[in-house]
């Protein structure tokens, strides 16, 4: 029964007793209610799963939004770094000069080694003895073109031996170097966050708030990467869930053991609407978003701070204005400010900074920012930019066009208020010299 396109889902029954939900589907053609068993292969209402539960075989939900590809290493130590796609790059450059410098080390003293045993056959001591003489000869090619076939054998025997031994010693020597180095194969398994809300029937009155989620797909395949879309409804197949409280529920997948089907348009008309599409939030309305909300935006990066360490952290601020704001005067200019704080976790050989310097100057866009208390100090909007967010300077990415047009006004803005943005240039160098957290 392929009940995906012949049924709609009409409502929920939870069987208290049982500990589990069942969707009761109808016919379209017929409008005949049928109660479908466990093992029916009906999706499992998602506020039913259970954050302790087992293996959920499929589910209904709504993807509200899609996070950047993530990279988890595993260290040496047992613990996780968790990097971004720009990061993950860097830090793959990173382990690959350095293994290249202990290889070039190890490779550069072999090469000024002659002597190599490799054996006490009559062969190999014929080959050795040619060799001495070849080496010490004034005219090596001479004494080659009068040996015999046997002692051209024997000598080309011992070369190979020499050269295969020669290579297997470096290989050794190279690995156990490695390992000193803490330069072993790294573990880095690629990660996709969705977050996702339970489907509501229109059907059936509401009585309750969507339940959220947040998936994270381990080793996601391409097409999961490529085609998942936020504001589509999927049934989805093989999810795990992991914890939950009481505003959301944690599931995991792997990628190529999870089956994500896309509901039709029609059969998404059943539902009650989930979905906000993403828009550019200008600094002036940052006071409508709420706290610990996230929020994208397209903004002229003002100015980017020196990285600073704290804890196991390295930080760094970033001040940005979009020309939102009507008033750029004494301290009604702050309010043209938002002060975005960047952070990467510290490791002892990547002291690189999580923000590119040279984007100061530039209008750039950040997706998935986290609204934060405002600086009552300095009177500034504050964000934070965890692990789901990004910023680009590039809006061709289907999930960034959303700023194409907003990023375009704010570049203009910025070509003829360069005097404005020279003055919040000096505001946000006066609060840095007066502050006390090193930022």
């Amino acid at each position: 029964m392929n009940y995906f396109s012949e049924a709609c889902f009409r409502k929920v029954v939870c069987g208290a007793k049982a500990q589990a939900c069942f969707w009761v589907s109808s016919s379209l053609s017929h409008g005949v209610t049928v109660h479908l068993g466990k093992n029916a292969g009906v999706p499992l209402a998602f506020r039913c799963i259970k954050g302790t539960g087992g293996a959920v075989p499929s589910t209904l939900v709504g993807v509200t939004r899609i996070y950047p590809v993530l990279y988890r290493e595993r260290l040496s130590n047992g613990s996780f770094i968790v990097r971004s796609e720009r990061e993950e790059a860097k830090a793959l450059q990173l382990y690959n000069e350095r293994r290249d410098v202990v290889a070039e080390g190890i490779i550069s003293g072999f090469q000024k080694e002659t002597e190599f045993n490799v054996g006490y056959d009559h062969e190999s001591e014929e080959g050795a003895k040619l060799m001495k003489i070849l080496e010490t000869a004034a005219e090596p090619e001479v004494l080659m073109a009068g040996m015999s076939s046997k002692q051209l054998t024997s000598f080309a025997s011992y070369k190979a031996k020499l050269e295969a031994m020669r290579q297997s010693d470096m290989q050794i020597s190279i690995q156990k170097a490695m390992e000193a180095a803490g330069l072993n194969e790294r573990e880095v398994t690629p990660l996709l966050r969705v977050k996702v809300d339970g489907l509501t029937n229109k059907h059936q009155p509401r009585q309750h708030s969507p339940r959220k989620g947040l998936i994270t797909i381990w080793n996601p395949t391409q097409e999961q990467v490529l085609a998942l879309s936020e504001g589509q409804a999927y049934v989805v197949g093989g999810l795990i869930p992991s914890s939950s409280d009481p505003g959301i529920l944690y599931l995991q997948a792997r990628g190529s053991a999870s089956n994500w089907q896309p509901l039709s348009p029609l059969m998404m008309k059943n539902f009650e609407p989930f979905f906000t599409p993403r828009s550019s939030t200008a600094i002036s309305s940052l006071g409508e978003v709420p706290i610990s909300s996230e929020f994208d935006i397209a903004a002229f990066v003002v100015y980017v701070g020196e990285v600073y360490r704290q804890g196991h952290q390295q930080r760094q601020w970033v001040f940005v204005t979009d020309g939102s704001t009507a008033g750029f005067c004494s301290k009604e200019s702050l309010d043209a400010l938002l002060a975005i704080n960047f952070c990467l976790p510290y490791t002892e050989f990547d002291s690189s900074a999580p923000v590119n310097s040279n984007i100061a100057g530039s209008v750039v866009g950040f997706c998935n920012l986290t609204k934060r208390p405002r600086d009552q100090v300095n009177g500034l909007w504050v964000a934070e930019a965890t692990e789901n967010s990004d910023y680009f300077l590039s809006y061709d990415h289907a999930g960034y066009s959303h700023l194409k047009d907003v990023a375009a006004s704010v570049l203009k803005w910025a070509n003829t208020s360069s005097l404005i943005t020279e003055k919040l240039k000096e505001t946000v160098s006066s609060i840095i010299r007066n502050s006390k957290d090193g930022c």
